[in-house]
C-alpha cells in the first residue's frame, strides 16, 4: 500500500470514528456533516467524496458496529455447548449493541423497519453473515435438538424477528431491555416447541 492510500485509510477511519460518536450522540437526523468536517479537519467535500452522502456514512457507521458486535458473538459463542445459553447469548450482545447505540438506530428502527433490509443485500455484508453465522452455530442444532421441521435461517429470522420487536417496544416505551432477554428466548422456544 502506497502511503497516500495509507493516509487516506488513516483519514476515513478518523472521519467513520468521529461519526460513529456523533451518531450515537446527536442520532442520524441531528447528526450535521459539517460539524463532522470541522471535528475531523476535513472538508465536507472530501467527506461527501469518500462516502457519497450521509447515508452512505451511516452505513459504513453500521456495518462497523455489526462487525465489531460479531467478534463479540463469535469469541463468547466458540466454547458454549448449551443451546440455551447460546440464545441468550446472542440475545444479550445483541440488546447490548441497541442500548449503547440507542440515538443512533432509533430512527431507522421506528421510521423505516425495512431499514436493515437495504444494507443486508449481499452475501459479504456483515448483517447477512451474522444471519449465516448464528443459522449455522445456534439454530441448526437447535432444530435437530428439537425435530422442528423449520430451517435454520427460518428460526434464524423467528428469533430476529422477537427480538427486533422486543427493540422496538423499548425504543417506544422504555424499561429494562436486558431484562427481557430471558423473555426473547422463552418466547421463541415456545414457538419452536409448538411445531
Amino acid at each position: 500500500m502506497t502511503f497516500k492510500r495509507k493516509v487516506q485509510e488513516m483519514k476515513r477511519e478518523l472521519i467513520l470514528e468521529e461519526a460513529s460518536s456523533l451518531f450515537v450522540k446527536e442520532g442520524y437526523e441531528n447528526m450535521k456533516i459539517s460539524e463532522l468536517a470541522k471535528n475531523t479537519g476535513v472538508s465536507v467535500g472530501a467527506i461527501y467524496s469518500m462516502f457519497g452522502s450521509k447515508e452512505g456514512l451511516y452505513n459504513q457507521y453500521i456495518m462497523g458496529q455489526i462487525e465489531y458486535y460479531i467478534d463479540i458473538m463469535e469469541k463468547e459463542l466458540e466454547n458454549c455447548p448449551d443451546l440455551l445459553e447460546m440464545l441468550k447469548i446472542c440475545t444479550k450482545i445483541k440488546f447490548t449493541a441497541m442500548i449503547e447505540n440507542k440515538n443512533a438506530l432509533k430512527e431507522n428502527l421506528i421510521s423505516d423497519p425495512t431499514f436493515y433490509l437495504h444494507v443486508s443485500s449481499d452475501e459479504h455484508n456483515p448483517i447477512t453473515q451474522i444471519s449465516i453465522y448464528i443459522s449455522e452455530k445456534v439454530m441448526k442444532p437447535l432444530a435437530d435438538s428439537f425435530g422442528t421441521k423449520r430451517s435454520a435461517t427460518e428460526l434464524f429470522f423467528l428469533f430476529d424477528g422477537i427480538t427486533f420487536g422486543m427493540i422496538k417496544y423499548w425504543i417506544m416505551t422504555g424499561g429494562d431491555l436486558m431484562g427481557r432477554v430471558d423473555n426473547a428466548v422463552e418466547d421463541f422456544l415456545r414457538i419452536v416447541r409448538a411445531d
